[in-house]
């Protein structure tokens, strides 16, 4: 005899109560913040108001809910369309969508490395954005091999620019303006290092500049790849 349904109350006292989307985006913002390790079932209860037995009515347990929440952070991963005729913009358009995606959710991006996802459950839109961006390369010349790199090379640029310097930067709700921070050189004033206390001085370009920046290394690196092949 199958199991009843769980019974999943739409209201209490006139007001809504918890849904399944409501539960993956407090879980969202938690893993976006502090990462998918912070989120455990007592944690997230907690967040929402709610005791953990009233968590069970929309889930099965909490590897459920990482699911939901990754589910969600990549429904939101909608790329813009790419054009072999404007190659390079739909290259930096990709780009952009990545760090737009990474910087909304920075920590749950290591969701790779806190928690064990079967391959099953990977996201169709990891392997539908990934051909768009392959098959926008191989239309423009590259090989395949040489297509597969130019994107690795992209996300990891992009996944390292947004948790080493747009993290920090929203976090702070201000942009770093030097290479180094005042306290780490005052507090080795010991230290023989001129070149860097010399550089320290020098103002950072702004965040955007500096992503631009990396935009074009990337292109020139699919340009001398093009040049080769």
């Amino acid at each position: 005899m199958p199991a009843a349904p769980r019974r999943r109350p739409a209201t209490r006292k006139g007001r809504p109560v918890l849904t399944r989307e409501s539960i993956a985006a407090k879980a969202l913002e938690m893993a976006g913040s502090q990462g998918f390790r912070s989120v455990t079932m007592r944690a997230l209860a907690a967040e929402l108001g709610v005791t953990v037995r009233a968590l069970y009515n929309y889930v099965e347990d909490r590897q459920d809910v990482v699911a939901l929440a990754v589910d969600l952070m990549l429904d939101a991963w909608d790329p813009p369309a790419l054009h072999p005729e404007t190659w390079e913009t739909s290259v930096a358009d990709y780009a952009r969508s990545l760090r737009a995606l990474y910087r909304r959710w920075p920590r749950a991006l290591l969701v790779s490395l806190d928690e064990d996802a079967p391959p099953a459950s990977v996201h169709p839109n990891r392997l539908i954005n990934l051909d768009r961006f392959l098959r926008l390369l191989q239309s423009v010349g590259l090989g395949l091999p040489a297509a597969l790199g130019a994107h690795r090379h992209l996300s990891l640029l992009v996944l390292s620019f947004t948790l080493l310097v747009d993290h920090p930067t929203d976090r702070a709700g201000a942009e770093s303006s030097s290479l180094v921070p005042d306290a780490w050189l005052t507090s080795h004033a010991d230290l023989d290092i001129p070149t860097l206390r010399q550089a320290a001085v020098l103002p950072l370009p702004p965040a955007d500049a500096q992503f631009d920046q990396l935009i074009s290394a990337v292109l020139t690196h699919i340009r001398s790849q093009l040049d080769t092949a």
